[in-house]
């Protein structure tokens, strides 16, 4: 029984090892050097090439190699009863919340204005009066950890799930008027929501123009969640007064994106959070163990919620 690593646009020799050096019995394949595909009992997968799932019979289940399974669940050669799981650690979760409270703080602190007085030997000595209030769409796991990160800093934090449901103490709104309270009641407004037919667009007009004048939109969770000629017109108006992007529609995003020179739009390459390969690798062997003893593998993804 084998184990195949499908990542078209990566190199995960290193993560090959990292997998080895844990089961070192564990026979592990990178595609395309996939050898007899009727051995591969377990697959992970990031970008798959069109038509890979045809070829493997033998699967009894996959995994995507991070928190995001739309690649997956979108792929019209996925089995329909095959269980699908995701990667998604800790050390992810953990690096997730650092990224937002960075970016929510350091906004709200206006640490960028003190270096430009830095730059003009100015000494201008200022503090915000009261904390920010973040407003957080997704309650998962990067969801919760970042919620727990921003309340052991006193800062006021809510949330919003299609459940309604969310860590203890933590107030949760669901539904389209939920939702839109909590961007009119956010100083900073966070995406961390999975990529579905349900969320896709869901960073549109009709939200921005809920939100506050002066108000921040944070998109860490998938780029197709944002409708971007949408943001634009909002930040023409103040709703939001700005943006702070790490995942885009197209990616790299193009020089000659509007995104990369407006002056209220501040980006990241994709980078708030990624699986490194010793804590995939982890994951991965406990996932294959898991899935080759007749269990479902780590995370197991609900297919009819997409997440």
């Amino acid at each position: 029984m084998s184990l195949l690593i499908v990542t078209p646009d990566r190199d995960s020799s290193e993560l090959a090892a990292e997998i080895q050096a844990r089961d070192p019995d564990l026979d592990v394949r990178l595609w395309p050097n996939s050898g007899a595909l009727e051995e591969i009992r377990f697959a992970v997968l990031w970008q798959q090439p069109a038509g890979l799932l045809r070829g493997l019979g033998g699967l009894l289940a996959v995994s995507s190699l991070g928190a995001g399974v739309e690649h997956v669940l979108t792929d019209p050669d996925l089995p329909p009863d095959l269980p699908v799981g995701r990667l998604a650690g800790r050390r992810l979760a953990a690096d997730m919340a650092g990224y937002v409270v960075a970016q929510v703080l350091g906004h709200w602190r206006g640490l960028a204005d003190f270096r430009s007085q830095q730059a003009r030997a100015e000494w201008r000595p200022w503090t915000p009066a009261r904390p920010p209030r973040v407003g957080l769409l997704g309650m998962g796991a990067m969801g919760t950890a970042t919620a727990t990160a921003l309340q052991a800093l006193d800062v006021p934090v809510r949330g919003f799930s299609r459940s309604g449901r969310g860590p203890d103490g933590l107030s949760v709104a669901s539904g389209r008027a939920g939702l839109e309270e909590l961007a009119g009641w956010s100083d900073y407004l966070v995406c961390l929501l999975p990529l579905t037919p349900d969320t896709r667009g869901l960073l549109n007009a009709r939200l921005f123009a809920s939100m506050q004048p002066g108000s921040v939109v944070i998109n860490v969770g998938r780029g197709p969640h944002l409708v971007e000629a949408d943001l634009i017109a909002g930040l023409a108006r103040g709703q939001p007064a700005a943006a702070i992007l790490d995942v885009f529609e197209e990616e790299p995003l193009p020089p000659s994106h509007p995104f990369c020179s407006h002056p209220a739009v501040s980006i990241t390459p994709h980078c708030a959070s990624i699986t490194s390969d010793q804590e995939a690798a982890e994951l991965i062997v406990e996932s294959y163990r898991r899935v080759v003893a007749g269990q479902l593998p780590l995370r197991p993804v609900d297919r009819t919620h997409g997440y």
